[in-house]
């Protein structure tokens, strides 16, 4: 479906959901990443339900996010080569029968390396949803449209990390195995529906084969976008850690829930607002968004109470969905032929492998030092990715030749 260029504000979500299949894509996608929101929270309910410490949670925890991001790239490669629901279909049955698996190896109490490796190969074999979904709306919505649905979907992701934790709380108040088994049935319900949707079902291999060993990564472009998004993720990381810290010092550890919800919700607003008049340069929003992400970072460093540090991280959170969305954009021009769907993964799992780095690195921080530091260093590696982006501009032109072309 065709967009004039001059549409502009709530114009652009009419034409978007005028489309028969746009709200479908969005509504099905958003309950089969559920469990990216469920995932870590409900595996260390189940591993402290056996009686075995934070520790060893944490490890299985960080065994099944270690394997999501390692598999991500893999399984979107898998999908520029074999099609989208051929992929989708054979990951729904090894995701849903391996991560209810581990449910029962927990409530059965089996040995915690056995629960781990259940949850990595779990981790492994999650479906690629986000990059199926991100490399068909050019042809679902058509290359402007594409904009719109980037941002209205880096927007809506905060629902996942929202509701995907209220439901594990919801379903552990019966048994922490329910969460687990829990996000195993909305992954399989909500991958079947999305891999469904005649868009999806349509979606063909890549006419190019992409041979390179080094994959979506052999695109010079991708790999400076894999760069920012580790460094975002890393920012993210370091910056979030700090809120229970700073929560703790206040005198109540629960508030720092409010703090991080305030965060999403303000990436939500600059999503929706983003959805409504995107950037025409992809490349100068990334570029001007990171650095007013760095320095919206540091505000945090201000607050005097749990209020202001959730109005002050509010705040901080309304450039991230639009510059997220950006970059969804720009990966598509910048990958390689029979890549894109791979190269959209490679976001994913830049930006969780950062998260990861940068809890850990905050946390020392604030062991070490206090949670301010660990704010500096968050808003400091969010900039760090700025002028990476500023210094590589060059790469993020599409590769004659190569790009994948606008529909």
């Amino acid at each position: 479906m065709p967009y004039a260029s001059e549409t502009r504000g709530v114009a652009r979500y009419r034409e978007l959901f005028g489309n028969r299949y746009a709200a479908s894509l969005l509504a099905w996608s958003i309950v089969a990443r559920l469990p990216n929101g469920m995932g870590a929270l409900s595996l260390v309910l189940l591993v402290r339900a056996t009686g075995a410490g934070y520790g060893e949670a944490g490890l299985v925890a960080a065994a099944y996010a270690v394997a999501v991001a390692v598999g991500a790239p893999y399984g979107g490669r898998q999908v520029d080569r074999r099609g989208a629901a051929r992929i989708l279909r054979r990951r729904l049955v090894l995701y849903s029968s391996l991560f209810g698996a581990t449910a029962v190896l927990g409530a059965a109490d089996a040995p915690i390396p056995v629960i781990a490796a259940f949850a990595a190969a779990s981790g492994l074999t999650l479906a690629p949803i986000s990059s199926v979904m991100r490399s068909i709306w050019p042809t679902v919505a058509g290359e402007d449209g594409a904009r719109t649905a980037y941002a209205l979907d880096a927007a809506l992701q905060e629902v996942i990390f929202v509701g995907g934790p209220l439901l594990v709380a919801v379903l552990a108040t019966f048994d922490p195995a329910a969460a687990v088994a829990g996000a195993a049935v909305i992954a399989a319900v909500g991958t079947f529906a999305f891999m469904r949707l005649p868009p999806v079902r349509a979606s063909e291999p890549a006419e190019d084969r992409h041979l390179s060993r080094l994959g979506a990564l052999s695109a010079v472009g991708v790999r400076t976008l894999a760069l920012l998004s580790l460094c975002l993720g890393i920012g993210f990381g370091s910056a979030e850690i700090a809120i229970p810290a700073f929560a703790e010092a206040q005198g109540n550890r629960a508030l720092a829930g409010v703090a991080l919800a305030g965060f999403s919700c303000g990436s939500l607003l600059g999503g929706l607002v983003a959805a409504l008049r995107p950037s025409r340069d992809d490349r100068r929003r990334i570029i001007i968004g990171t650095f007013l992400l760095a320095a919206l970072l540091a505000l945090p460093l201000l607050s005097g109470s749990v209020a202001a540090m959730t109005a002050l991280f509010f705040v901080a959170g309304v450039p991230v969905a639009p510059v997220v969305a950006a970059i969804y954009g720009q990966i598509g021009r910048v990958a390689a032929a029979g890549s894109v769907a791979e190269a959209f993964s490679w976001f994913g799992t830049a930006i969780s492998i950062g998260i990861a780095g940068g809890s850990v690195a905050g946390g020392w921080l604030i062991d070490t030092s206090d949670w301010r530091a660990a704010v500096v260093f968050g808003a400091a590696l969010v900039a760090v990715g700025a002028v990476v982006v500023t210094i590589r501009w060059g790469t993020l032109a599409p590769p004659l030749g190569l790009a994948r072309q606008p529909e």
